[in-house]
């Protein structure tokens, strides 16, 4: 329970940090993942809070995610910055990690959720503060 409880505070506390980074200090593209990143994040509370008492389809989450999968992909095109193209390729895996459970029969629930969480969170987080220290070292001279 203790693990779980630091896995979630602990990505939102780095996700919603990097957010406000890139609101602060960054450039249009990293507004603009920051600001896919806390729609998506939002979308992603609601459709769990929607689901029925002791039911989990996760397609509200699924359709939340692939929502966010096109605003990246749109993103890497529109802007052309190297971090874009890991965060769409992050959100890649965590829509398909979705359907692991489905795919195959050594993956359960829990390692799917895992899956989910660690590129849809973690991974899409990080590469976005990849994303900001790019813009912080530009800002410096130091390309």
């Amino acid at each position: 329970m203790i693990i779980h409880f630091v896995w979630v505070w602990l990505s939102t506390i780095l996700l919603v940090g990097s957010c406000l980074w890139a609101f602060w200090r960054g450039e249009a593209a990293e507004r603009w993942g920051g600001g896919i990143l806390l729609i998506g994040f939002g979308l992603t509370v609601v459709a769990q809070i929607c689901q029925p008492k002791g039911v989990y389809d996760g397609a509200g989450i699924v359709a939340v995610d692939v929502a966010g999968l096109l605003a990246f992909v749109i993103l890497s095109l529109w802007s052309r910055r190297i971090w874009t193209l890991f965060i769409a390729a992050f959100q890649l895996n965590a829509v398909i990690s979705h359907f692991a459970v489905h795919l195959s029969s050594h993956v359960d629930m829990y390692t799917q959720i895992t899956a989910v969480g660690l590129w849809g969170g973690y991974a899409i987080t990080f590469a976005l503060m990849a994303g900001m220290w790019q813009v912080e070292r530009r800002r410096l001279g130091r390309n």
